[in-house]
Parts: structure tokens; C-alpha cells; sequence
């Protein structure tokens, strides 16, 4: 298997794939994408079919979503439990994914994934706020029933799917609730994402609509 992927730093839709990935200990060839710059620009004419990153290669099959994408990487590896085995839960963490997915397109804007920052004195807005104040309801209401550490108790897509959501709460400063920040706290610290960050701060393009 081959990830596209974009830069590390801002790319917070190339990093759910990439670290479910990382959490199956599954084999794959990363080929990062200097977004908005000239290179950059060939690599997708190249390697993206809707020009947007991630893009996952596997033999003859190429899907350029990142939730299919980790659809695909669950269903093909079913061994790695990358879904809760009970139905309900399962259920429960594919709308929690879809939700991710297609929602929270205020907290998106206001809030863009910036591994290398920390913004002082960020004050979101009341749309962003709304979206935060769901994404805690979300993360609380699993972890209660899961115990935690992760939303359903083993990491899942749903984990992944999440990822970059703790990452922007860090940038911007965002106070949670104590058991909503021990989870966010954990995707922070694990390995995985600590190897992503430490490759965010080696990359030199900056993309200024990301620099809040």
C-alpha cells in the first residue's frame, strides 16, 4: 500500500488515515505532498484524482476519502479490530466517524490544524464553540460507557478520526472538561502522533491561511 499525504503540519485530513495505519502496525509507502507550491502542484496532477489529499494505492485500487480510506484499511485487515466488535458500539463509533467526517465546518475554518503553534489568548466564536461543545458530548458519552482509554476502549477508526481534533484544541488553547482532556491529553502523547509532530516541525513550507 502507498499514502499521499500532505504536509504534516496542516494536512489534518492526510493524518487520520496515516495514523490508523501506524496504530494496525500495517505496512505502507508514505509520499508526502508539499501542498501550494509548485512541486506540489505536479504531485497532485500525478497522484490525486479529486486533487485533494489523502490517496491510498493498493494494487489497482485507488480511494482519495480519508474515511474510506480507513473503511477500507479496517475492512482489509478485520484482525486488527479497527471497529468495536459489538454492533451497537461499532454503530455508534461509524456515526461518531460519519459526524467527524462531514460536520464542524466552523471549527474547521476558525481553527485550521497547525502542529508547529500554540495561539495565545484564542477566543473561538460562538459557531466554533458550538462544535466544540459537541465534540465534547461525543468524546464524554463514549468514553463513559467505554471506560476509555480510547472513545471505545481499543483504538478505532473513530480514534483516528478524532486525531486532529486534540491537535487544534492544543494550538488554540481550548479547556475541556477533566475527562475530555485526559483524552486528548493520550491522542497527544501517543507514539504515533508524536512521530508525526516531530516530522511537522522539520518541514519548511508554510501555508499561510493555516496561520492564524
Amino acid at each position: 500500500m502507498r499514502l499521499v499525504i500532505g504536509n504534516k503540519n496542516y494536512s489534518s485530513w492526510s493524518l487520520r488515515p496515516w495514523i490508523l495505519l501506524r496504530h494496525g502496525h500495517i505496512r505502507f509507502d508514505e509520499v508526502r505532498i508539499p501542498l501550494f507550491t509548485f512541486e506540489g502542484e505536479q504531485m497532485i496532477e500525478d497522484l490525486c484524482p479529486a486533487r485533494k489529499v489523502p490517496v491510498l494505492y493498493d494494487d489497482r485500487l485507488v480511494l482519495w476519502d480519508s474515511f474510506a480510506i480507513c473503511e477500507y484499511i479496517a475492512d482489509k485487515h478485520p484482525n486488527k479490530r479497527l471497529w468495536p466488535d459489538d454492533a451497537q458500539q461499532r454503530a455508534r463509533a461509524r456515526a461518531m466517524s460519519a459526524e467527524m467526517h462531514s460536520g464542524f465546518d466552523d471549527l474547521r475554518s476558525s481553527m485550521p490544524m497547525n502542529c508547529r503553534r500554540v495561539v495565545d489568548g484564542f477566543e473561538p466564536d460562538n459557531a466554533s464553540k458550538m462544535d466544540i461543545n459537541r465534540i465534547i458530548q461525543l468524546w464524554d458519552d463514549a468514553l463513559r460507557v467505554s471506560g476509555g482509554p480510547w472513545l471505545f476502549g481499543r483504538y478505532s477508526v473513530a480514534d483516528a478520526m478524532f486525531a486532529p481534533v486534540a491537535s487544534r484544541f492544543r494550538t488554540y488553547g481550548i479547556k475541556l472538561p477533566k475527562t475530555t482532556q485526559r483524552y486528548a491529553d493520550d491522542v497527544l502523547a501517543d507514539k504515533p502522533m508524536l512521530q508525526w509532530y516531530e516530522d511537522a516541525q522539520h518541514e519548511a513550507e508554510v501555508i499561510d491561511s493555516a496561520e492564524v
